[in-house]
């Protein structure tokens, strides 16, 4: 599976502006607002361990296995790493959008 970059998928069908009338404009700055947020999340959220695993993983394209075998842990270490990484990321930007998710619905 190709990963180019980390998903915005943490947040699901959630998103503030997906419940607009998506015909009457875009919302690339909305995603690009997220993006930086979510960049800032990682850097400064995360575990040392954490961040490097999420990078591996989402922006050097590696595998759960690869990673373990790099890092000498088992591969269920790996992936635990990545769902509480996931999760801490999901909860950090949710709280910090919050006023956007307020204005949106």
């Amino acid at each position: 599976m190709a990963r180019t970059s980390f998903s915005i998928d943490i947040f699901g069908d959630r998103l503030p502006w997906m419940y607009k009338d998506m015909s009457c404009g875009d919302n690339r700055r909305q995603i690009e607002m997220l993006k930086r947020a979510l960049s800032r999340a990682i850097e400064n959220e995360l575990t040392e361990r954490q961040r490097q695993i999420v990078e591996e993983f989402y922006f050097n394209n590696k595998t759960v296995s690869q990673i373990a075998l790099q890092q000498g842990v088992n591969k269920s270490t790996i992936s635990r790493h990545l769902k509480r990484s996931r999760e801490k990321l999901r909860q950090v930007l949710k709280y910090g959008f919050f006023p956007v998710w307020q204005s949106e619905y």
